[in-house]
C-alpha cells in the first residue's frame, strides 16, 4: 500500500493507507526518536476499501468486516505530540454482530540514525508500568535523558504486546474504541523549546482561475504545515520527512526566504532560533567555529550523547552567509528593524566568521572534509559526489564553491545597508564585496566554456563542469556574465523539459537519477527563477515557473525534494526523495514572486502569467513593510495589475 504521512509540530506518523505500520520506516516519531513501530490492526474477515486524507493531521480508512460491519479507522495527531486512533464500528445489518479486534504494537525508542541504518542498534532496557488508564514505558538513554511513552486505551484491554476487545453490536448499532500514544522527552537544557500547543493558522493566500494551480498551493501549505514548528522564539520549519525532521540551517533559511513576502513569521523565527545555536568555540568533531551558523540540530539519543555529531553539527559552508542574506531581505520586505537590532551580536559574529574564512581561504570562503565523522561536501550539494570535476572525480579540498562566493558577496552588501547598527563600517563591507567580485570573475569564469566553474579546488584550479550552481549567482549580483548564465541554463544538456538539471548531461559524472549530479531540484530552480527576475529576465522566470507548476500537477500537486533529470513525458520520481520537504513546498511561492517580479521595493513593470493562468489573487503580501492585496489579470494578452492595502 502507498505511504501515508501525518505530521504536526515535530511529530509524524508513517503508515500504509489502512493505517498499519509494518514497513522499514513506518512508525510514530517525535524528537528524532521512533517511539512505536509494527502497529497492525487485525480483525477476522476484514477487507480494506479506501482511505481519506483530510490534511496533515487526520486520515480515515474504510474497512469492511464480514460483509455486514463497516469500520472507520480514524488516525490523528494532536497537540502535545499525541497520536490517537479511534475505531468506530457500524453494524449495517438487522442481525447482531460481534467484532474481536487485535491491535499489535512495538514500543522501541529507536534513534532516527538507527532507523536509517547509520548506527548499530542499541540494546535498551525499557521499563513498563501500569497506570490508571493504560501503560507507561520509560527509557533512560546513553545520553542520560529520560524518554517516556504513555499509552491510554478506551474500550481495549491490554495483553502482552497487543490490545484486544470484544465488541457486541446490536442491529444498526455504532460503537467506538480508541488508543492514544503520548511521548515525552525530559531534556534539561536546549537552545530552543517546541511549544506543546500549536496554534498558528495557515491561510490560503494565493487563489487563481486554475483549479490545478490552486491545488498545488494548497498542497504546499499542507506540506509546510506538516513541517512547521512553533517554538519559544517563534516559527521555523524542519527540513523533511522522514530523514530530516529536525532543524537545518540552510534549509530553514532558504524556505523562510521563499516565504518572506507571504509569511514573514518564518524568517523572524528562524533568525532568532539559529541565533541561539551560533558557534561559540572551535570543535573538530562538530566543525563548530566562532560565529558560524549550524547545519543541523537533533534531539535524538545518539546526537545528544555525542555518538553522532548533530547536537548541533556545523558542517556547512553556506548557512552563515545565507543567514545574513535572510536578515537583510527580512528588513527590506518588512522594515522590522527592531528584530535585526536584537540580533546585532549574531550578525556581527557571523560577519567576523566570513572575514576570517576569506583570510584563511586566499580570498574565498572554503571548506575541507575535515570531520572524521561526516565526510560530506558542505554546500547544498552535500553528497560525497556532489561537487565533481571534469574527469568525474570529486573536487579536491579545500573547496571554494561558486554559489557560496555569491552568497558571501550579497551578504556583505546586505549588511552594508545595516552598518549603522553593526560594528562594521559600510565602506569596509562594500570594499570587501568589490574585491571579492573582481577576484571571483577572474578565477571562476571559464573562457572556453563561457560559464562559471562549479568550484575551485585546493590548488585554485577550477572544476570545469557545467552545473546549476552558477544559476544562484543571478540572485546575488556577483556575476559579470549574467546573460550568459541565463542563456546557458536553458540549453538542452541542462534543461530536462521539466526543470534545470543539477549537472549537464554531457558531464562524466552525470546520472539523472543521482542525488545531485543530474537530477532536478525545485528549490534550486526557484532560486534561479528569483535571480532571473532580478536581472530582468521575467519571461524566463515565468517559463521555468510554468514547467514546475505542470510537473507538480503530474505529481499529485506536490513537489518532492527532487525528481529525475531524464527528458520524458512526465517527471520521473526518485524513490529516496523526501516528501514533504520544506524548501520544495515553499518553491511555488518563490516561483510566484519571480514571475510577477515582486520586490521589497514594489512590483516589476513586466509581470508574466503562463498561458493557463488568467487571474491570480494574493490575499496578503508584505512589500516594504506594508501589507497589500494584489490582483493580476490577463485580458487580450494585456496584464492588469492592482494593489490595495490589506489589514
Amino acid at each position: 500500500m502507498p505511504k501515508m504521512t501525518l505530521a504536526l509540530n515535530g511529530a509524524f506518523v508513517l503508515s500504509d493507507e489502512k493505517g498499519d505500520m509494518n514497513k522499514h520506516y513506518h512508525g510514530f516519531y517525535a524528537f528524532d526518536t521512533r517511539f512505536v513501530k509494527n502497529i497492525s490492526l487485525e480483525i477476522d474477515k476484514e477487507m480494506f476499501l479506501r482511505h481519506i486524507e483530510h490534511d496533515n493531521l487526520t486520515a480515515i480508512s474504510h474497512i469492511l468486516i464480514g460483509g455486514s460491519v463497516i469500520l472507520l479507522r480514524k488516525r490523528e495527531l494532536l497537540n502535545g505530540w499525541r497520536y490517537r486512533e479511534e475505531l468506530t464500528f457500524y453494524n449495517m445489518s438487522k442481525e447482531p454482530a460481534k467484532i474481536i479486534p487485535k491491535y499489535f504494537f512495538e514500543v522501541c525508542f529507536e534513534d532516527i540514525f538507527e532507523v536509517r541504518g547509520s548506527h548499530k542498534p542499541i540494546k535498551r532496557k525499557i521499563i513498563k508500568k501500569q497506570t490508571p488508564k493504560g501503560i507507561k514505558y520509560t527509557y533512560i538513554g546513553v545520553d542520560k535523558i529520560k524518554r517516556e511513552l504513555e499509552i491510554k486505551a478506551e474500550g481495549f484491554r491490554f495483553e502482552n504486546n497487543y490490545l484486544t476487545s470484544e465488541i457486541p453490536l446490536r442491529p444498526l448499532e455504532k460503537k467506538s474504541i480508541s488508543i492514544e500514544f503520548s511521548p515525552k522527552i525530559h531534556i534539561k537544557s536546549a537552545p530552543f523549546l517546541i511549544r506543546s500547543v500549536f496554534n498558528f493558522k495557515f491561510e490560503q493566500r494565493v487563489i487563481t482561475n486554475n483549479i490545478d494551480v490552486n491545488n498545488i498551493f494548497k498542497t504546499s501549505l499542507r506540506d509546510l504545515a506538516s513541517l512547521t514548528i512553533l517554538t519559544n522564539h517563534g516559527l521555523t520549519v524542519f527540513a523533511g520527512i522522514p530523514y530530516f525532521m529536525c532543524l537545518f540551517g540552510r534549509d530553514s533559511i532558504i524556505t523562510s526566504l521563499f516565504l518572506l513576502p507571504y509569511f514573514p513569521e518564518y524568517a523572524k523565527g528562524t533568525l532568532k532560533i539559529l541565533s541561539k545555536l551560533q558557534g561559540r568555540k572551535f570543535d573538530k568533531k562538530t566543525l563548530e567555529e566562532s560565529g558560524k551558523i549550524p547545519h543541523e540540530y537533533r534531539l535524538g539519543e545518539l546526537s545528544q550523547a555525542h555518538l553522532m555529531p548533530f547536537a548541533p553539527y556545523y558542517g556547512t559552508v553556506d548557512s552563515t552567509p545565507l543567514y545574513l542574506i535572510l536578515a537583510g531581505e527580512y528588513v527590506r520586505w518588512t522594515r522590522d528593524y527592531n528584530t535585526v537590532k536584537e540580533l546585532k551580536d549574531t550578525l556581527n559574529k557571523a560577519l567576523e566568521w566570513i572575514f576570517m574564512k576569506l583570510e584563511e581561504g586566499d580570498g574565498y570562503v572554503r571548506y575541507s572534509l575535515a570531520s572524521p565523522y561526516v565526510q560530506m561536501n558542505q554546500g547544498w550539494k552535500d553528497s560525497k559526489e556532489g561537487v565533481p570535476d571534469e574527469h568525474g572525480e570529486p573536487t579536491k579540498p579545500p573547496i571554494a564553491l561558486v554559489e557560496v562566493q555569491g552568497y558571501v558577496y550579497k551578504a556583505l552588501l546586505d549588511m552594508a545597508r545595516l552598518s549603522d547598527i553593526l560594528e562594521f563600517e559600510e565602506s569596509t563591507l562594500k570594499e570587501e564585496a568589490k574585491k571579492l567580485r573582481r577576484k571571483f570573475n577572474t578565477d571562476f569564469w571559464m573562457k572556453k566554456e563561457k560559464f562559471y566553474a562549479i568550484a575551485l579546488n585546493g590548488n585554485n584550479k577550477p572544476s570545469k563542469v557545467i552545473s546549476s550552481n552558477p544559476g544562484h549567482l543571478l540572485f546575488t549580483g556577483i556575476a559579470e556574465h549574467e546573460k550568459e548564465i541565463a542563456e546557458r541554463l536553458f540549453e538542452k544538456d541542462m534543461f530536462s523539459g521539466w526543470g534545470i538539471r543539477t549537472l549537464s548531461s554531457k558531464e562524466r559524472a552525470y546520472n539523472p537519477f543521482s542525488y545531485h549530479n543530474g537530477s532536478v531540484w525545485a528549490h534550486d530552480n526557484a532560486l534561479i527563477a528569483l535571480g532571473l527576475a532580478k536581472i530582468g529576465e521575467t519571461e524566463k522566470a515565468a517559463f521555468l515557473a510554468d514547467k514546475f507548476l505542470k510537473a507538480a500537477n503530474l505529481m499529485n500537486y506536490q513537489l518532492p525534494e527532487l525528481f529525475s533529470g531524464v527528458r520524458s513525458e512526465i517527471p520521473l520520481p526518485i524513490p529516496r526523495a523526501n516528501a514533504p520537504q520544506a524548501w520544495s513546498a515553499a518553491s511555488p511561492f518563490a516561483f510566484l514572486t519571480a514571475m510577477l517580479g515582486l520586490t521589497p521595493e514594489g512590483v516589476s513593470a513586466n509581470p508574466q502569467l503562463p498561458e493557463h493562468l488568467e487571474k491570480i489573487e494574493i490575499k496578503k503580501v508584505i512589500i516594504g513593510g506594508i501589507k497589500y492585496r494584489i490582483t493580476i489579470e490577463k485580458k487580450d494578452e494585456q496584464i492588469r495589475f492592482e494593489m490595495n492595502k490589506s489589514h
